[in-house]
C-alpha cells in the first residue's frame, strides 16, 4: 500500500501545480456556459414564436379550405365594400382581374404531368367545365383561353394532327403521280401507295402493341409524324425499284419478269433496308423516350416493309392481277412465241 502511495504522490503534485491553472480558466468557461444558455433561450423563444405563427397560419389555412370546401356548391359568394379598400386585397386583385374589368384568370393546378396525353387531354374538359359554369350567369358567352404548359403542348398536338394530315394526303397524292410516271400505269402505282400506307399502319400497330399494352408507356404525338415522313419516302422508293425492275423485264413474260427482278434487285433492296432499319432501332436504348419510340416505329415499319411487302405482297400481287397490274399498258402473260428459223436461214446463219 506503501508503494501504491508513493507511486500516486508524482501525479498529486502534479496535479496540485494545475490546479490554479484550471482555477484561472473557470471564469471564462462560466461566462461562455451563460452566453450559450442566453442563445438557447432567445432560440427557444424564437421556436414559440415561429410554433405560434405556425398554428395560426394552420387554423387560417383550415378555414379557408373549409370555405372553399363549402362553396363548391355555390354559384356565388358575398365581399364586402370594404374588403376593395383593402390595399392587400388591391394588390391581389391586380394579378387575377384586368385594369378595365373585362379579363379574369384563374390559376388551374394539374393532378400529373400536364406534358403528359392525360394532361393534354385534360385541356377540352377544363374548357368544357368553364363554359358550363357561366352558363345563365351575366359571364355566358364569354371568351374563355386556356395558358400554360398543357394548353401549348395541346396546340402543337392539334396543329401537327392538322398539319400531318395534308402533308400525308399530299404526300401520297404526289407518290402516286410520280409512281403513275414511272410506270405509266395507274393500278401499279396504286399497289405502291397502298402497300406504303399499310407499312406504316402496321409500323404504328406494333409500336402502339409494344410500348402502350405492354411496356406501360404512352406513344409521344411526335413519333407519328417523324415516322410518316422518313416511312413514306423509304417505303415508296423501295418499291419502285422493285417495280422499275420488274417493267424491265416484262418483255420476258409476267411470271418470268418478277423471278428476274427479283433476282436481280431483291438483295440489294433488302440489305439496304436492313442496314436503315437496324440503325434507327439503336435508338431504343436512347434515354430520351421520344427518340426510343421514333426509332423503334420507323425500325419496325422499315423491316415489314423491306421483309414482307417488298419481299411477298408486291411480287405475289402483281402476279396474281397478271397483266391488269400493268393496266392501261398491254402486256403479254408469257413472251411473244419466236417462230422456229427456216433452213435456209439456219444455213445462212452458219455460214456467217
Amino acid at each position: 500500500m506503501t508503494e501504491d502511495i508513493n507511486n500516486l504522490l508524482p501525479l498529486m503534485q502534479r496535479l496540485d501545480t494545475l490546479m490554479p491553472q484550471l482555477t484561472a480558466m473557470m471564469p471564462e468557461m462560466i461566462q461562455t456556459m451563460k452566453s450559450m444558455k442566453a442563445q438557447m433561450l432567445s432560440m427557444h423563444s424564437t421556436q414559440e414564436g415561429l410554433q405560434d405563427q405556425m398554428a395560426a397560419m394552420q387554423e387560417d389555412s383550415a378555414a379557408m379550405g373549409e370555405a372553399f370546401d363549402a362553396s363548391r356548391n355555390d354559384d356565388s359568394f358575398y365581399l364586402p365594400p370594404e374588403v376593395f379598400d383593402n390595399p392587400d386585397f388591391q394588390r391581389g386583385l391586380e394579378q387575377f382581374l384586368s385594369p378595365d374589368g373585362h379579363a379574369v384568370r384563374f390559376i388551374i393546378s394539374h393532378e400529373g404531368d400536364p406534358m403528359s396525353q392525360a394532361g393534354i387531354a385534360r385541356i377540352a374538359k377544363i374548357k368544357t367545365a368553364a363554359k358550363e359554369a357561366i352558363k345563365g350567369t351575366p359571364l355566358e358567352g364569354s371568351a374563355i383561353y386556356l395558358g400554360g404548359t398543357a394548353a401549348m403542348f395541346k396546340d402543337l398536338s392539334d396543329g401537327n394532327t392538322y398539319d400531318l394530315m395534308i402533308a400525308g394526303i399530299s404526300a401520297l397524292c404526289l407518290i402516286f403521280i410520280i409512281m403513275l410516271i414511272t410506270t405509266r400505269s395507274v393500278v401499279a402505282a396504286a399497289v405502291i401507295v397502298g402497300t406504303v400506307v399499310l407499312s406504316l399502319g402496321a409500323s404504328f400497330g406494333l409500336s402502339v402493341l409494344i410500348w402502350q399494352h405492354i411496356l406501360g408507356i404512352e406513344l409521344h404525338w411526335l413519333v407519328l409524324a417523324m415516322a410518316v415522313i422518313i416511312l413514306l419516302a423509304v417505303g415508296a422508293d423501295y418499291n419502285l425499284l422493285l417495280v422499275a425492275r420488274l417493267k424491265e423485264e416484262i418483255h420476258a413474260g409476267i411470271n418470268t419478269g418478277i423471278i428476274r427482278a427479283m433476282g436481280g434487285s431483291g438483295s440489294v433492296v433488302t440489305a439496304a433496308g436492313l442496314v436503315f432499319a437496324f440503325t434507327m432501332m439503336s435508338f431504343a436504348v436512347s434515354e430520351l423516350t421520344v427518340m426510343a419510340q421514333v426509332g423503334t416505329t420507323i425500325g419496325m415499319g422499315l423491316l415489314f416493309d423491306t421483309l414482307i411487302v417488298r419481299s411477298f405482297m408486291t411480287p405475289s400481287i402483281a402476279a396474281l392481277l397478271g397483266k391488269w397490274f400493268w393496266w392501261p399498258q398491254v402486256v403479254r402473260q408469257r413472251p411473244v412465241p419466236q417462230p422456229w428459223p427456216s433452213p435456209a436461214s439456219a444455213r445462212t446463219f452458219a455460214l456467217v
